[in-house]
């Protein structure tokens, strides 16, 4: 028990050391940290010069998917999937592009103006503090505070994430792509004729992504709502059924429920890139 007292009681000194410390110290910093801000002439002449700068914000398009299919995962690249939503945000990506390049050039004027007009150490008084290190210290970090810091390069962060199908994590790629790279991109992307692309790599990238929107998930969702049956032959199987897209990819069909059914082998390989509707038997045709 005297042992436990003992404790406590180098526990509070050691306390009360070290707030005897901390306070004072704290106080100091105080002192000068007000004095900085009411006499510093390159603080009043960075605030006059901040209000004259508006920097662009830039909006953040960075990706993240996740494949609980490992074949799909494997197929698609970090660029594939960077091609296909650029086909629908390339706009926003532009304005992205032109905001942060903007800044870049503003940047400069920024930097330049205050070399020109902030001059360190000037204070508007002669009654100066007596630390003249510690007061040079604490303008210095004032000023660094008070400097804008816009964003002047623009980059798209694509990360792909495999999963099993109950979510578990098992291995990621990823890669950044700078403003060069998205323009050219973006150019191979609207070298079309109306729904034709003509850069081949371009057109095989958005049908491997659209593809891989069939997760293993929806795949069996398909299955159990149309009864684990061919939707052409009308048969039942227990397994080995495929997921065939109505209106093909290659025609602008998408991976969504509605455009999905269920198909066994024979089937899907005679219906091939033919558009047929769910429920018509090969002998109607």
């Amino acid at each position: 028990m005297p042992s436990v007292l003992v404790f406590f009681l180098v526990l509070l000194a050691v306390i009360a050391i070290v707030l005897a410390i901390i306070i004072p110290l704290c106080v100091v910093n105080e002192k000068y940290k007000k004095f900085v801000l009411l006499h510093s002439t390159a603080l009043k002449d960075l605030t006059k010069i901040n209000q004259h700068y508006n920097f662009n914000t830039i909006k953040n398009y960075d990706m993240e998917h996740s494949y609980d299919n490992a074949d799909f995962y494997d197929t698609i690249s970090t660029k594939d999937y960077l091609i296909y939503q650029l086909v629908y945000i390339q706009k926003g990506v532009y304005n992205a592009m032109n905001d942060a390049y903007g800044n870049k050039i503003m940047f400069e004027k920024y930097k330049q103006d205050i070399h020109d007009k902030c001059t360190l150490n000037v204070f508007d008084t002669e009654e100066l503090l007596k630390n003249r290190n510690r007061l040079a210290k604490t303008e210095k970090k004032l000023f660094e505070k008070s400097l804008k810091t816009p964003q002047t390069t623009f980059s798209i962060y694509v990360r792909l994430i495999q999963r099993k199908i109950n979510d578990r994590y098992v291995c990621s790629k990823s890669n950044t792509y700078g403003t060069q790279e998205i323009r050219s991109l973006i150019g191979r992307i609207n070298n079309r004729r109306g729904d034709y692309y003509c850069d081949r790599e371009i057109w095989d990238a958005i049908c491997r992504v659209e593809r891989g929107k069939v997760s293993n998930k929806m795949r069996f969702a398909i299955y159990a709502r149309d009864g684990n049956r061919c939707r052409m032959c009308g048969r039942y199987f227990s397994s080995g059924l495929e997921i065939d897209h109505i209106i093909p990819i290659a025609k602008g069909g998408k991976s969504t429920m509605d455009n999905l059914q269920s198909l066994c082998h024979s089937c899907n390989k005679k219906k091939g890139a033919d558009i047929i509707p769910p429920g018509t038997r090969y002998s109607r045709w």
